[in-house]
C-alpha cells in the first residue's frame, strides 16, 4: 500500500515537473523573443543617437545627455544578449549558442567579455571605481561594444528580410536602394554641411556617391564639413564593395554559416565560380581593400607632404578610399586640376594605380595571389596541399588582365597623341605620360579630373567615350559593360570570321550560355545608352547633342566625368541622371533579371531553325 502511496507522488512530482519544465521553457521562448525585440529597439535608439551626435552635437542637450543615454542602451541591450545567448533555450532544450560553430562561437564569447568589462567601467560599482576616466569608459567604447554586439545580432534581422522572397537580383538592387535613401537623410543633418542643401540635392549626392559616379549639383567641397565628408567616404565605401559583403561577412563572422539565397548573391555579385568557402572570399575581399587602401593612403601622404593642403591625413585616406571604390570624389575644388597638386605626378600616379586595382576586380586579385603563392611554393618544393591552384577561374583572370593591361597600353598612347599639341603642350615629357596613364585609368569608372574636360579634342572625347562603356572587370568597384565581355565579344567576332562554329581560348571552349550573356549586356546597354541619350535631348534642347552623349555614357558607366555639368542641367535631366546612375550601378541585366525571370520550368524542346541574318 506505501508503495502504491509512494509510487503515485513520484508519478505526480514528475508529472508536474515535467508540466513546470515545459511552461518555463515557453515562458523562456517568450523572454527570448521579448528580448530580440528589445535588442531591435536599442539598436534603432543606437543609431538615433550616432546620427544625433554626428549631426546635431553642437547643440547642448545632445552633448549633456548623450553618454548617458548610450550607457542605459548598453545595460539593456546586455542583459537581453546575455539572456538570449547564455540563458535562453531553444524548443528542443539545447542553449543557442551552441548552434553556431566553434570559431563563431569564441568570437561570439570574446565580443560579450568585452561587453562586460565596458558595461563596469561605466558604473558607480566602488570596485571598478579605477576604470572610470579610462578609454573603457565614454562615448567612444560603449559604441564600439554596441555595434558589436548589434552585428553580432544582425543575422536575425536578415532572416525578416528574407520573408519578402525577393530574387538575388532584386535584393541586391533593393540594397543600394535602401542605403540611397538613408544617405540623403544623414546629408540633411545640420553638422554635416556649412551651408543650405535641399533634399533633391541630398538624394541626388547620396546617389551618386552609393553608386560611385562622383556626380554632384552641389559644390561639395564648400558645402560639407569634416563630419560630412567622413560621411561620404562611408557611403563611397560601402557602396563600392556593396551592402551584401558586409553583412555576409558579419553573419558568417558571429554564427558560422550564411544561408543559400545570400551565397547565390555573393556568387553572382563578385562572378565567382564556387559557393563553398564565402567567408574565407570575404574575408580575403575586405583584407584586399583595406590592405590596398591603406598603402595608397600613406603614398598619397607622402606625396603631399610639401604641400600646404589642409588635414593631409584625412585628404590620404580620403582619396584613397576614393580611388579604389572608383567613386572619383575629392575634397579639393576642381578636383586634381586644384592648383594645390597640380604637377604632383607621384599622386596621380597613385590615385591611377589604386583605380586600376579596385576596378581589375577581386576574383582577379585573389586569383592572382594564389597563382603566386601555389608557383612560389611549388618552385622551392614547399608544401601546396592548403593552397588552391586556382585552374578553374586561370582562364577568367587572363582575360581580365590582359584586356585591362591593353586598354590601359592603348588608351595612354592615343590620349598622348591626340592631346601632346593639345592640354599636354605645355607640361614635360614625362607630366604628360603620366597624365595620360592618369587620364585613361581613371576614365574606366573613376572620372577625377587633371584638366578641363571641355578642352579636350574631339578624338579624345570619343577614345574617353570607348573607355568608359568598356568600363572595369567583373566583380569591381566599377562600371561599364566589364572587360571580360568586351573580350568575348571581340573573340566572337574574330571566331566567326574566321569560320569557327565556337569561340575558344587556350584549352577551353566558351559556353553558350556565357555567350548569350555578351549579347544581351552589349545589346542592353546600348538600349539604354540610346534611349537616355534620346531623353537627354528633349529634355536639353538647347545642349550640344555631342556633349550630351559623352555625359550619357559616362553617367551609365559611373564615371561621372561631364562636358556639360550636371548644375547646368534641367530638373528631368537630373532625375533621369540618378536614375541612370542607379541602373549603371546594379546593372540593367540585373534589374531585368530580377524583375522578369520566369521560374516556370520548360518541358518542351522545339527543332533548331537557322535564318538568314546577311
Amino acid at each position: 500500500m506505501k508503495g502504491n502511496r509512494f509510487f503515485k507522488i513520484r508519478e505526480l512530482f514528475t508529472k508536474y515537473f515535467l508540466i513546470f519544465q515545459d511552461l518555463s521553457r515557453k515562458l523562456g521562448v517568450l523572454v527570448a523573443g521579448l528580448c530580440n525585440v528589445v535588442i531591435v529597439l536599442c539598436g534603432f535608439l543606437f543609431a538615433t543617437l550616432l546620427i544625433a551626435r554626428l549631426g546635431f552635437y553642437n547643440h547642448q542637450i545632445v552633448q549633456d545627455n548623450l553618454v548617458s543615454l548610450m550607457r542605459n542602451i548598453l545595460f539593456v541591450t546586455y542583459c537581453s544578449k546575455i539572456f538570449v545567448t547564455y540563458i535562453a533555450r531553444n524548443p528542443d532544450g539545447t542553449i543557442q549558442i551552441v548552434n553556431r560553430k566553434g570559431w563563431a562561437r569564441w568570437i561570439d564569447i570574446s565580443a560579450t567579455l568585452l561587453a562586460t568589462i565596458v558595461l563596469f567601467a561605466n558604473t558607480e560599482i566602488a570596485w571598478f571605481q579605477s576604470l572610470n576616466g579610462t578609454f573603457l569608459s565614454g562615448f567612444v567604447a560603449i559604441s564600439f561594444v554596441l555595434v558589436l554586439i548589434f552585428i553580432s545580432e544582425f543575422y536575425k534581422v536578415s532572416k525578416f528580410l528574407m520573408l519578402a522572397k525577393l530574387s538575388p537580383p532584386m535584393f541586391f538592387a533593393v540594397s543600394f536602394l535602401i542605403l540611397i535613401f538613408i544617405g540623403s537623410g544623414l546629408l540633411m543633418l545640420p553638422d554635416i554641411r556649412i551651408g543650405q542643401m535641399s533634399y533633391f540635392e541630398a538624394l541626388f549626392t547620396a546617389t551618386s556617391t552609393i553608386c560611385v559616379s562622383g556626380l554632384s549639383i552641389v559644390d561639395l567641397p564648400a558645402t560639407l564639413t569634416l563630419n560630412g565628408n567622413c560621411l561620404l567616404l562611408v557611403l563611397f565605401q560601402v557602396g563600392g564593395l556593396g551592402i551584401m559583403v558586409f553583412t555576409g561577412l558579419f553573419a558568417y563572422a558571429f554564427t558560422g554559416n550564411v544561408s543559400f539565397k545570400d551565397r547565390m548573391m555573393l556568387k553572382d555579385m563578385f562572378s565567382s565560380d564556387a559557393m563553398s568557402d564565402v567567408f574565407a572570399f570575404l574575408a580575403k575581399v575586405i583584407s584586399i581593400t583595406l590592405l590596398f587602401e591603406l598603402i595608397g593612403a600613406a603614398v598619397i601622404y607622402l606625396s603631399i607632404a610639401e604641400s600646404n593642403i589642409p588635414n593631409p591625413v584625412f585628404f590620404s585616406i580620403f582619396h584613397s578610399v576614393s580611388a579604389f571604390c572608383n567613386c572619383g570624389i575629392s575634397t579639393l575644388p576642381n578636383g586634381f586640376a586644384n592648383p594645390l597638386v597640380e604637377g604632383n605626378n607621384m599622386l596621380l600616379l597613385s590615385i591611377a594605380i589604386l583605380t586600376t586595382l579596385g576596378g581589375i576586380g577581386f576574383p582577379v586579385l585573389i586569383s592572382i595571389y594564389q597563382i603566386t603563392t601555389y608557383n612560389t611554393r611549388k618552385l622551392f618544393h614547399l608544401s601546396t596541399s592548403h593552397i588552391p591552384n586556382a585552374t578553374g577561374s586561370h582562364m577568367a583572370t587572363r582575360i581580365a588582365l590582359v584586356t585591362t593591361i591593353a586598354i590601359l597600353i592603348i588608351g595612354t598612347l592615343s590620349y598622348y597623341s591626340l592631346e601632346i599639341k593639345n592640354t599636354l603642350v605645355s607640361d614635360d615629357a614625362f607630366t604628360s605620360w603620366v597624365k595620360s596613364f592618369f587620364c585613361c585609368a581613371t576614365a574606366r569608372t573613376a572620372g577625377f579630373n587633371v584638366s578641363d574636360v571641355s578642352s579636350w579634342s574631339n578624338g579624345t572625347i570619343v577614345l574617353i567615350m570607348a573607355i568608359m562603356w568598356i568600363g572595369a572587370s567583373p566583380g569591381s568597384t566599377g562600371g561599364g559593360i566589364k572587360t571580360t565581355t568586351f573580350a568575348l565579344a571581340l573573340c566572337a567576332i574574330v571566331s566567326f570570321v574566321r569560320g569557327n562554329r565556337y569561340i575558344e581560348i587556350g584549352y577551353h571552349r566558351i559556353g553558350f550560355e556565357t555567350i548569350l550573356r555578351v549579347l544581351a549586356f552589349i545589346f542592353i546597354s546600348l538600349i539604354v545608352i540610346f534611349s537616355a541619350f534620346i531623353m537627354f535631348t528633349v529634355f536639353e534642347p538647347d545642349k550640344n547633342p555631342f556633349d550630351l552623349f559623352f555625359d550619357t555614357v559616362s553617367v551609365y558607366s559611373t564615371t561621372g566625368l561631364s562636358l556639360i555639368g550636371t548644375t547646368e542641367l534641367s530638373m528631368p535631366s537630373r532625375i533621369l541622371t540618378m536614375i541612370l546612375m542607379f541602373v549603371g550601378r546594379v546593372g540593367p541585366l540585373t534589374l531585368l533579371s530580377g524583375m522578369f525571370v520566369s521560374r516556370k520550368p520548360k518541358y518542351a524542346k522545339y527543332p533548331y531553325k537557322n535564318l538568314t541574318i546577311n
